[in-house]
């Protein structure tokens, strides 16, 4: 009787489990209306932020980097008009079809085009540029809403097998090559000294490491952290922590100690009935804590990372490719710079950040720019709109292939790579930031999850059966 009681209670919970996973918000009636009110109310008040710190502080300490242009009522209004439609198309499609992939839609609308948009009211942000990134997401959003979910094969035992071995000796190869190449000497935690560190790391790369470590950071530790979290293993949740801490240690790249923290907070709001409040909100006091920072203390490091380079910067660089790539003069690229440069001759003869660099700095590094950027160095307004059609089937790909998991869970798996989308080219975001290997985990444990829904419903079906004969006799 107790085995019965116990599996009884064993179904009731899987079944619990499956109902939750497969809840979704209930987003009819005047509630959508609401919804969308709140995040018109969220995009003013973040929008009016983004203008205040752009003219107080952005232009004051970096106006080498950020004019201030002549600013007119009308082109002022127009700005925020365009940020409003954009915000309502955005947040009425999200809130009638609730879907994963609409977080890399929300982080590009944060991070891009608001500031875009403020950089057009008060600045020298071209018009053309402007209108074509609005239509570029409006149309990236309906493709993510209307475009059938694909019907993908179930993944077989070899290849889970496969997969499972392969990640895990991905993650046996960076740990040790980066240990082995001095990783623990160079092991830093200050915030000042990554640049040092990080340039130690480029010398001591090994083969795919530029691959792997971007999917070990963004993808393998993000995906246990998450299965942690979900499962309440806080043993296991506290060694992918150190991983991943040691990972930013060794390699000096700020975005691996932020992952955790933002892969976590999606998780939590993505379950929340006004989600894309709640991250404008958050948007919002993220700006507002870190200029108060500055106001205290003096200290221009935090407003820096999370003013400057979060938001303005994106937006700056994008301006910057248009405004280079549509002078006669300057061909575009025809992805002679991407996965298919052995087939296409480049116009330039080096990577396209680095034309950028040594034409408005006059030195090289790197300052790569968001898919849609780099979509208009390769093919001008028209790559806008056909990268951005790209990018909507793939997303179209994560949501079916997640489709039976939390939708949390899932957005949370994919937050990462899609951020890269707001500052990486979009062939580098699919190869390079892990969007391959979140695909497939999420594929295979959607597999692994519906065949234990089965098993949990046949035992749950068993257990009813078994005590409605015992009832009987």
């Amino acid at each position: 009787m107790a085995d019965h009681l116990e599996s009884i209670g064993k179904s009731r919970s899987a079944r619990k489990d499956v109902k939750l996973s497969e809840s979704r918000i209930p987003l009819k009636g005047k509630s959508v209306g609401v919804r969308v009110a709140l995040v018109c109310g969220a995009t003013l008040l973040f929008r009016g932020v983004l203008d205040f710190l752009y003219v107080n502080y952005v232009t004051h300490f970096y106006a080498g980097d950020f004019p201030l242009g002549d600013t007119s009522i009308f082109r002022l209004l127009e700005s925020y008009g365009i940020a409003l439609i954009l915000c309502i198309w955005i947040a009425n499609s999200l809130y009638r079809r609730w879907r994963p992939s609409g977080i890399v839609i929300i982080l590009y609308f944060v991070i891009v085009m608001l500031p875009l948009s403020s950089q057009y009211g008060l600045a020298d942000a071209p018009p053309p540029l402007m209108y074509a990134a609005t239509g570029s997401i409006a149309l990236l959003t309906t493709i993510t809403e209307l475009h059938p979910k694909l019907k993908l094969p179930k993944p077989s035992r070899e290849l889970f097998y496969i997969a499972t071995i392969g990640l895990f000796g991905i993650s046996v190869y960076v740990y040790g090559w980066l240990v082995f190449t001095g990783g623990l000497r160079r092991l830093n935690w200050n915030l000042l000294r990554v640049y040092e560190v990080r340039a130690e790391y480029a010398q001591s790369l090994g083969p795919f490491m530029g691959y792997f470590v971007p999917w070990q950071a963004y993808v393998i530790n993000i995906y246990g952290l998450l299965h942690a979290l979900r499962r309440r293993t806080y043993w296991l949740l506290g060694l992918v922590a150190i991983a991943q801490l040691f990972l930013f240690g060794m390699t000096g790249h700020k975005s691996f100690l932020l992952a955790p923290v933002f892969a976590i907070g999606i998780y939590l709001l993505w379950q929340k009935r006004n989600f894309f409040s709640w991250i404008i909100m958050g948007a919002f006091l993220l700006t507002l804590v870190s200029y108060g920072c500055f106001l205290v203390t003096g200290v221009e490091f935090v407003p820096s990372l999370f003013v400057r380079r979060l938001f303005f910067v994106p937006a700056r660089l994008h301006v910057l490719y248009y405004d280079f790539f549509s002078q006669p003069e300057h061909p575009f690229y025809m992805l002679s710079d991407s996965i298919f440069r052995g087939l296409l001759e480049n116009p330039y003869g080096m990577p396209m950040p680095r034309v950028i660099a040594l034409t408005y700095w006059g030195r090289e590094f790197w300052p790569d720019v968001g898919y849609l950027g780099d979509a208009y160095g390769n093919f001008g307004l028209l790559g806008m709109f056909l990268f951005s059609i790209i990018l909507g089937i793939v997303l179209r790909i994560a949501d079916s292939v997640g489709s039976r998991l939390p939708p949390n869970f899932v957005a949370a798996a994919i937050v990462m790579p899609a951020m890269a989308l707001t500052e990486s080219a979009l062939f580098t975001s699919i190869l390079t930031h892990g969007w391959i290997p979140a695909v497939l985990m999420l594929w295979i444990n959607q597999a692994i999850y519906v065949r234990r829904t089965k098993e949990a419903r046949v035992t749950a079906t068993s257990s009813h059966r078994v005590a409605g004969s015992r009832e009987r006799r």
